[in-house]
């Protein structure tokens, strides 16, 4: 196994050779891309699994900022999903809250506080104690352009000799008595030992040419369709992606450095690729220039890792753009992948995937714990959404007492039970009184006032602060 192929020249590509280059510098590591694929990006947005990858492969955020045109991200505001706008971010609002945090959020939370008071990152404020160092960043979570983070990406494989290929691949050669993929095929035959398919929503390798089957997880999520398109760069920027429920999905805004990614993640059995046009027409009250439309079945293959070929991101699964699981499942799927290469674990690695996935599914899921009714939508999402049997178990559970750290565990998992605290509280999901009940036997916690911002140190604007940074650089 000492030449590695990896089909596809999207992040997921090149996220994945750097990993594999990193892990086993002595294998020879090509990847094809194609000029005619163009990039997804769905979201430009990542969780905090893009600062692992960074580190893991000596990338220093300050160059991932600059080369990638990102800015910074405390987590996701939810507008309009209930009665009261909500963060996902798992800080508390104070440092130096000696407590542990469990039982701080369970105070929050039990005392029925607004949901403020579980986070401190809502103003759009970037705090000056940072960047001692090229490392030293706010937050491990970025918004970025994903063409310049491909440029960015590709350059680095060139400079850690990492082989690229500029070619479409049309079919592959395999070898009739083991299965096993011998070459890819495109203007002429590319032999390899191991293949990675990152060929995105085509899936060319795994399920096309191996036969793997996708199994679809439709029947537990309401969406299947998105629009994308790009607006003026922000006068301010967010720091944090912003993501507005509306009538039949949800949107999302996401600031680069000099442009505004937006998007409508929809049902097309209620409304189709017009009808979610015309309504951002109204939302944002201007023309708008859809970028991209994409159809997508909620899902993943059964396998990733089958005979000599490991499939990646889109090509291995995917499920919809909200909490900015594509390229965090990329870098997850490749740690796995590179502690159980080296012994052919393959069983092993399909169960880390597999856990991987269900993981990322049953957290996305549960921010459809609806009260909302009020289209068509969004009552059958109340009532006849169905819910997965590890979510329910799981939610079962909370249903009794508040979440624990333990309560999830997951190999290279991305999501925990403290990420669904600020979720589940935002959507009123928790029985207040059952935990009234249980914090009386609890510890007392001090609930700081949210206002005693004399415990913050002082801060600037986020996007006076990206735009210092440019220029110092």
């Amino acid at each position: 196994m000492e030449n590695i192929l990896i089909i596809g020249g999207g992040n997921a590509g090149y996220i994945s050779a750097l990993m594999l280059k990193k892990s086993f510098p002595s294998k020879n590591i090509g990847v094809i891309y194609s000029k005619k694929v163009g990039t997804i990006g769905v979201g430009e947005s990542s969780s905090e699994h893009i600062a692992d990858f960074c580190k893991y492969v000596g990338i220093n955020k300050l160059n991932f900022i600059l080369k990638a045109k990102s800015t910074f991200k405390t987590g996701i505001y939810f507008e309009n999903w209930a009665g009261e706008d909500f963060l996902h971010s798992i800080e508390t609002p104070f440092a130096d809250v000696n407590v542990n945090r469990f039982l701080y959020y369970h105070r929050v939370v039990a005392s029925d506080r607004p949901n403020h008071e579980m986070q401190k990152s809502w103003e759009n404020k970037v705090y000056l104690d940072v960047f001692n160092d090229y490392d030293d960043t706010p937050t491990n979570q970025f918004h970025f352009d994903t063409q310049a983070l491909n440029d960015y990406l590709k350059e680095l494989c060139i400079e850690r000799d990492i082989i690229l290929l500029e070619d479409d691949i049309v079919d592959f050669s395999v070898d009739v008595e083991t299965g096993r993929i011998l070459s890819a095929k495109g203007s002429q035959d590319y032999d390899a030992d191991f293949f990675i398919d990152c060929s995105g929503f085509s899936r060319l390798l795994v399920n096309k040419k191996l036969g793997v089957k996708w199994k679809s997880y439709s029947e537990y999520l309401p969406l299947n369709s998105a629009i994308a398109f790009s607006t003026d760069e922000m006068d301010e920027y967010n720091i944090h992606t912003k993501s507005t429920a509306r009538d039949y999905g949800w949107s999302w805004k996401i600031p680069t450095q000099d442009r505004t990614g937006n998007g409508y993640v929809f049902c097309d059995r209620f409304i189709n690729e017009d009808q979610a046009h015309q309504e951002m027409e109204k939302v944002y009250g201007h023309k708008i220039d859809i970028a991209k439309t994409f159809k997508f079945d909620p899902g993943r293959l059964e396998k990733a890792w089958y005979k000599n070929c490991y499939a990646v991101g889109l090509s291995q699964s995917f499920i919809e753009p909200l909490e900015a699981t594509a390229l965090g499942s990329v870098v997850q799927q490749m740690f796995a992948f590179i502690h159980t290469f080296p012994s052919n674990s393959v069983e092993e690695c399909n169960d880390l995937v597999n856990g991987i996935f269900d993981n990322m599914f049953d957290f996305v899921q549960a921010h459809y714990l609806t009260k909302r009714e009020d289209t068509s939508f969004w009552k059958e999402v109340k009532y006849d959404l169905k819910i997965t049997p590890s979510l329910q178990i799981t939610l079962d559970k909370w249903k009794r007492r508040f979440p624990h750290s333990h309560d999830i565990l997951c190999r290279f998992g991305m999501f925990y039970a403290v990420n669904y605290i600020p979720i589940l509280h935002g959507l009123k999901w928790f029985d207040l009184d059952v935990l009234r009940n249980e914090a009386n036997h609890l510890i007392p916690v001090d609930i700081i006032n949210y206002n005693d911002v004399n415990r913050f140190p002082p801060t600037i604007g986020h996007k006076d602060f990206i735009k210092g940074i440019i220029k110092s650089s």
